[in-house]
């Protein structure tokens, strides 16, 4: 990923901030709502937002400089760097002793963030993170913070595909707001960002801005923004923040260590998927005695078949005025760079069905069991050269121009739009309980393109994902293919 496509997906970071991030995400994201990911510049990116540094660091030290300004510099036609300029204060009439007192080493501490102002209509997520009440989780702002624990003047970011740009000065820091090309109109995107020096704390914040939030109430929320000193505060108080060090380090280290450290496992090969089942066939979820069975799967054009109730307002955008459901638009979009906006090089038009499926869970153990999970990604799954082949994102071939292409519909997305029982704290994808020998039905729905459904298959696997894991084939996958 390059800098200039941070606009879609938040910094990169350190491993040990990764295994954090990826922890809290296990431990919270079944507990919610399962949330729609419709593509890579959705606003469902912004979930992501509270957990791009979950570090407290320590405090640090370093030798601090007269003079700081936040500022950019033009690269190409549409590159930006942000930076701060450091420059020592040669003023004359300092005398020695003046001269020391500027040049001391400080101390960073640590903060609380205190936000004056927010639009009318605009509610408090999490630390940082404010949405409108209409479209919660997917526009709005989130703040990043970094601790310039190298020195405020080691802060640069480079960034092409930028529209506009400007420096801007509030309460006393320097500033820059850029805006980016927004390609899909009828979706809320992360469009806009802006940088704010606080240097006298030697803390820098990226807040990323959506495109529900006109550049005007963004600026105006940056301007009300406070970073206070604090000591023996609460933890949840303080702001939590990466050091740019370790920062710095993870982009060094991403770009061609991610692809060696990891690599999604998208293949499988069929003796790895003997565990496959069949609709009507039961088999075990887990060790204690719960048992799951897909006994039926319709397939429709409409939400004809879903308790009415249930049906939210991202599903119900899916319908056209007739009821039926709309097609979805395939973007084929070439990337901006320092030189060149992103643009979309073609589109097309792809029909859309309701795939619906009864779900029986079975408590084949003794004893009662309370507060089920129950979860069901929908993959799809094609025999590519002898191997079972998870199919992601369509790719370009040789001779393409474009280098992303973005489904705007639901079914871009893998997760269960739709389930009748709920359960937990939450009133979610919980059953509340199953007795001994009981079964509970559960229904569950999700959205294809029509020319998917040749190769569906259902995961249990609760820990979800979109890739074959351990767990998902040993499990086993259910085919739902459709002829």
């Amino acid at each position: 990923m390059r800098l200039e496509n941070i606009k879609y997906d938040f910094p990169k970071m350190p491993e040990e901030m990764k295994n954090m991030i990826e922890r809290e995400v296990e431990k919270q994201i079944r507990t919610e709502q399962p949330k729609i990911v419709k593509n890579r510049w959705t606003a469902g990116k912004t979930i992501a937002a509270s957990l791009a540094a979950v570090m407290l660091c320590g405090t640090t030290v370093f030798a601090g400089v007269g003079i700081y300004r936040m500022q950019q510099e033009k690269v190409g036609e549409h590159g930006v760097n942000v930076s701060i300029a450091g420059e020592e204060n040669q003023d004359a009439r300092m005398d020695t002793q003046e001269q020391i007192e500027t040049t001391k080493v400080v101390s960073i501490p640590d903060v609380k963030l205190e936000v004056g102002y927010i639009p009318e209509g605009m509610v408090k997520m999490e630390q940082g993170k404010y949405s409108y009440e209409n479209a919660l989780h997917k526009g709005g702002v989130s703040m990043v913070f970094y601790r310039m624990d190298t020195g405020d003047d080691k802060f640069k970011m480079q960034h092409g595909d930028v529209l506009s740009s400007e420096e801007f000065s509030v309460g006393g820091h320097d500033g820059v707001y850029l805006e980016y090309p927004s390609l899909c109109e009828d979706e809320i995107t992360f469009n806009q960002k802006i940088y704010l020096a606080f240097t006298d704390v030697h803390y820098v914040m990226e807040m990323f801005v959506a495109s529900d939030v006109t550049k005007e109430e963004a600026l105006k929320i940056t301007e009300n923004v406070k970073l206070v000193p604090i000591e023996d505060a609460q933890e949840e108080e303080i702001v939590v923040a990466q050091d740019w060090s370790a920062y710095q380090e993870s982009l060094d280290n991403s770009f061609e260590e991610s692809e060696e450290s990891y690599q999604m496992k998208l293949s499988a090969s069929k003796e790895e998927m003997k565990n496959t089942h069949a609709i009507g066939d039961s088999f075990a979820l887990n060790d204690e005695g719960l048992a799951v069975k897909v006994s039926d799967v319709k397939v429709a054009d409409d939400f004809s078949l879903l308790d009415p109730s249930l049906v939210d307002e991202d599903m119900r955008k899916e319908l056209d005025k007739n009821g039926k459901l709309r097609s979805a638009t395939i973007r084929y979009i070439k990337d901006g760079d320092l030189d060149s906006l992103s643009q979309e090089v073609k589109s097309r038009e792809v029909s859309q069905k309701l795939i619906y499926a009864t779900v029986e869970y079975t408590n084949t153990g003794e004893g009662e069991m309370s507060d089920v999970l129950f979860f069901s990604d929908m993959a799809r799954i094609t025999e590519v050269d002898g191997q079972m082949q998870i199919q992601t994102e369509e790719q370009p071939g040789e001779g393409d121009e474009w280098e992303h292409a973005i489904n705007n519909g639901l079914s871009s997305s893998w997760e269960m739009c739709y389930y009748d029982v709920h359960g937990g704290e939450r009133g979610n994808n919980y059953i509340p309980s199953i007795k001994p020998g009981e079964t509970v039905t559960v229904h569950m729905a999700w959205i294809a393109t029509e020319e998917e459904l040749g190769s569906l298959y259902l995961s249990f696997d609760t820990s979800g994902g979109s890739e074959f894991t351990d767990s998902s084939l040993k499990i086993g996958y259910v085919d739902i293919r459709q002829q």
